[in-house]
């Protein structure tokens, strides 16, 4: 239904999940779940509601349900994150929001993850009751000791609610839709739609709009129960010409459409649909641990 919604896959009942990355990178994304993010090594870059943070070793930042966001790391950074059900939260989150996403302290948060993790490993009896428990007393603490200010019931900005009604339209109409269209869907002048599309989503509107292309064109290419040319594909995918189709081909994956290898796998998640258990993460990303499965 959403472009850029990243639904993750979770486990039976779980409510929380864990991971670990090196050089973590993902495209402008968002999700239901809320998710605490913390630097382990290196350093990173959170973008988030239009504001970028910079993390060091030690560093979190907590990001509430439905907020876009992007994170930029650095080579050979380990980032640890939590993503977990916003409704085990929302007594707090409800009443009242921090003022900084960025934490003042680290809480002991890759503890807590720790700990997280591995009751979702080891599964032992209440396993899920236990790693709520866990998140929540960490939420607790995070809450009582971070300058917050009270929630109002506040409609979310006509901007960003635009934006994600935006991706939706370039999902569902990648091959036609052109920068001026956008520019009117979104009700703004196409200068400072240019401005407000590369702030919000860390790319310019051309760039997003040719990944998005690219995706449904290597799904093509690699589809045998197709078994279109080059050139039909790069005209189903709105290149007007090979040459153009070809040139950012080149430019985004590295290689010709006739080099692409058949079990290639695009390292750009710009698409997602809601019944999809979507990943934006780049495949430059290495997912160090996770709960098994």
């Amino acid at each position: 239904m959403l472009a850029n919604f990243e639904k993750r896959a979770y486990n039976g009942t779980e409510r929380v999940w864990t991971g670990r990355y090196r050089n973590l990178h993902n495209l402008p994304h968002w999700h239901l779940e809320n998710e605490l993010i913390c630097v382990e090594q290196g350093q990173a870059t959170v973008s988030h509601n239009h504001q970028e943070y910079l993390l060091t070793e030690g560093d979190a930042i907590f990001l509430g349900s439905g907020e876009i966001h992007y994170i930029k790391s650095d080579p050979d950074s380990i980032t640890a994150i939590t993503l977990f059900d916003a409704a085990l939260t929302a007594s707090l989150t409800n009443c009242c929001q921090l003022c900084c996403a960025k934490l003042s302290t680290d809480y002991d948060i890759l503890h807590v993850f720790s700990q997280i993790q591995e009751e979702l490993q080891q599964r032992r009896p209440f396993f899920e009751q236990q790693t709520c428990l866990l998140l929540l007393q960490l939420m607790i603490r995070i809450f009582r000791e971070e300058a917050t200010v009270p929630m109002t019931a506040q409609p979310e900005h006509s901007s960003i609610s635009n934006y994600k009604n935006l991706l939706t339209e370039i999902e569902r109409n990648y091959c036609y839709i052109t920068f001026s269209d956008a520019a009117s869907f979104m009700g703004l002048s196409e200068p400072y739609f240019s401005r407000f599309f590369r702030k919000i989503s860390g790319m310019t509107f051309s760039r997003y709009l040719n990944t998005v292309r690219l995706e449904h064109a290597i799904a093509m290419l690699q589809d045998p129960t197709q078994k279109l040319s080059v050139t039909e594909v790069a005209s189903r995918c709105g290149f007007d010409t090979i040459r153009h189709f070809n040139r950012v081909f080149r430019d985004i994956t590295g290689m010709t459409p006739r080099e692409l290898p058949q079990n290639y796998v695009p390292d750009f998640k710009p698409i997602c649909r809601i019944e999809d258990a979507f990943n934006p993460t780049l495949q430059s990303s290495e997912l160090l641990t996770q709960p098994l499965e």
